[in-house]
């Protein structure tokens, strides 16, 4: 029996993030190990149903082994916007985390780097945890077991030059007590 690559495993789950239609165009752009198994970073074209072009989107597969197979157990995507010769935006990014409960849990902070000047993002995670990603092909992805959110982003250039940090804590008189205090949700830098 052949094994099937982690990322040729999730090409047939790809779908788009508002209508659930199947992507088109599929593309990987990055695999990235982490203790669990693999995060498969893609883009690929949703198409909008009317007569407008089709939508590009960015996303990613957890991709976990299971036997002699891989299974996805979380994912997550968001549109793109075009980017100019003017934009003034560092890089374009989602926040995501799993649906399993306690120790299977993780956060995950990941997207594409638009700038040139770009180096490296890191992230500080809800459990005290720091990662850092210099990039690959122009994408990231910082996984964090445990973690299930993200708390402050930061992105690098040249000489460890901190470009732009965005604090994502949310004001504890903000919060009931089961909240966590920091962000889960996308964010654009």
């Amino acid at each position: 029996m052949l094994e099937v690559a982690p990322d040729k495993a999730v090409y047939q789950q790809i779908s788009c993030p508002k209508n659930g239609q199947k992507a088109q165009s599929y593309q990987v752009l990055s695999t990235q190990k982490w203790s669990r198994g693999v995060v498969v970073l893609y883009s690929a074209l949703c198409p909008t149903g009317n007569q407008m072009p089709a939508r590009r989107v960015f996303g990613h597969k957890v991709v976990e082994r299971n036997g002699m197979n891989w299974q996805v157990s979380g994912s997550d995507s968001f549109r793109t916007k075009p980017t100019s010769a003017k934009s003034e935006r560092l890089i374009d990014y989602s926040i995501s985390q799993s649906t399993a409960q306690s120790r299977d849990r993780y956060a995950i902070l990941y997207g594409q780097i638009i700038a040139t000047k770009v180096v490296a993002v890191e992230a500080t995670f809800d459990n005290g945890q720091i990662l850092r990603d210099e990039g690959s092909n122009g994408v990231f992805a910082l996984v964090s077991p445990g973690a299930t959110g993200v708390c402050e982003v930061r992105i690098f250039g040249n000489d460890n030059q901190i470009l732009q940090q965005d604090d994502l804590a949310l004001p504890r008189r903000l919060l009931s007590r089961e909240q966590q205090p920091c962000y889960s949700n996308s964010h654009r830098l």
